[in-house]
């Protein structure tokens, strides 16, 4: 699955944030900030499906955006 997530300083911490779901995670570098994230958006996702009530159905949907964000000046790969 691939999400857009804003990753930014605050004080000593980098916060990174899905910005589809709105999870949020820290860490002290910006990497233990995704991989915290990361953890937590499986977790998130899996409560979903737990969640979901008998009689609904859950679907992926694929969408392109990655061309749209690469242009943005904020994009970094």
């Amino acid at each position: 699955m691939k999400t857009l997530i804003d990753v930014h300083k605050e004080g000593k911490y980098f916060v990174a944030t899905d910005l589809l779901s709105n999870v949020a995670d820290q860490g002290l570098s910006e990497k233990e900030a995704l991989e915290n994230l990361t953890r937590g958006l499986e977790e998130h996702y899996r409560l979903i499906i737990e969640l979901t009530p008998p009689g609904h159905t859950l679907k992926c949907l694929k969408i392109e955006v990655e061309n749209n964000v690469r242009g943005s000046p904020a994009f970094i790969h």
